[in-house]
């Protein structure tokens, strides 16, 4: 029991000084959540996220990736972010096109995203939220 406690008060000691030492506690980094149900949308989802990890500063932005299927259209694709749609598209039936697709989508979303925080930095308004103009 004695050894626990030391053990305890050991490593409470050990996590002061590492805090006292950096005192400011780690950023939060981006996160990408990927909600696909297809094999193409799962394929898309990968080539997206081999491409977006290319981009400076994309691991400090949060998207969602969502997939509807349907018989009908094919597959739809929906980025968000910020709670809002930032591409919306169709899946190609053939699977070869989806690379090329993904990286046009990396681009698509980076620009609206760089587009989206600049507009969030300048306009200020008491009577509405950062994500109401």
């Amino acid at each position: 029991m004695f050894l626990r406690v030391m053990f305890i008060a050991a490593t409470a000691l050990f996590s002061m000084r590492a805090f006292a030492a950096n005192p400011e506690p780690p950023r939060a980094t981006g996160v990408v959540t990927v909600q696909t149900i297809t094999t193409a949308g799962h394929d898309f989802s990968q080539h997206f996220l081999a491409a977006w990890r290319d981009q400076d500063g994309s691991d400090q932005v949060t998207l969602a990736i969502r997939e509807r299927p349907s018989a009908r259209f094919g597959s739809e694709v929906w980025i968000d972010y910020a709670q809002r749609t930032v591409l919306q598209l169709r899946l190609p039936p053939a699977r070869a096109a989806l690379p090329e697709l993904a990286a046009n989508a990396v681009q698509h979303v980076w620009a609206t995203v760089q587009r989206t925080d600049a507009e969030r930095k300048l306009f200020h308004d008491a009577d509405l939220a950062p994500d109401e103009f």
